[in-house]
């Protein structure tokens, strides 16, 4: 009864490499420095423990800061964000919990017709753009039951898609662009002005 081992946990987030060439070091008790590049064939790996979920990342040899930081912003759970600064140690990265909404995140859908750009389901409300944009194309951004379509031009970037996909939210949705990936949340103050 009393021989059960309880792992006690002093910090919130641990990330640990298995690679010696990729460093991993704790700067505080959320802040992790990273830097080198992964040397083991053919993958390096990465565990990451977050209050809610414990990962474990496979980065390819020859893999940077850059790409761990890449898996861990499609991997890691709602309720962890993620901020990096880069210094001239490496890249730090600040892991911090936040409160889920209690409103249920909304369903985001794109439906595209171009054929060039991947447009990734990441989670629920939560979508990433690949590749740049093919030809002159519509593109559909479905949140929920409402609607709304927006032109794009041939050659537009990822990022360029992302931000253009934020600025264009139908009414009652935001939406925060990192990068390539675009999170929608429902814009609490247009409901409590329709209630």
């Amino acid at each position: 009864m009393y021989n059960d081992v309880i792992e006690l946990r002093a910090t919130k987030f641990h990330i640990h490499s298995d690679d010696p060439s990729f460093s991993v070091s704790r700067r505080g008790a959320s802040r992790f420095l990273m830097s080198g590049e992964v040397s083991q064939q053919p993958t390096g790996q990465l565990s990451v423990a977050t209050p809610s979920e414990d990962l474990e990342l496979d980065l390819a040899t020859h893999s940077r800061p850059m790409h761990a930081v890449h898996q861990l912003r499609r991997s890691l759970p709602r309720d962890v964000l993620m901020t990096t600064t880069e210094t001239n140690d490496g890249l730090e990265v600040t892991l911090n919990q936040v409160m889920v909404p209690a409103a249920k995140a909304p369903r985001v859908r794109i439906v595209s017709t171009d054929l060039v750009q991947r447009v990734l389901q990441l989670d629920e409300n939560k979508i990433e753009f690949e590749g740049a944009v093919g030809g002159d194309a519509l593109i559909t951004i479905l949140c929920d039951s409402r609607r709304v379509t927006i032109q794009v031009r041939a050659g537009l970037t990822a990022s360029g898609t992302a931000l253009r996909i934020g600025a264009s939210m139908p009414t009652g949705y935001r939406a925060l662009v990192d990068g390539a990936i675009v999170s929608v949340w429902k814009d609490a103050d247009f409901f409590e002005m329709v209630a």
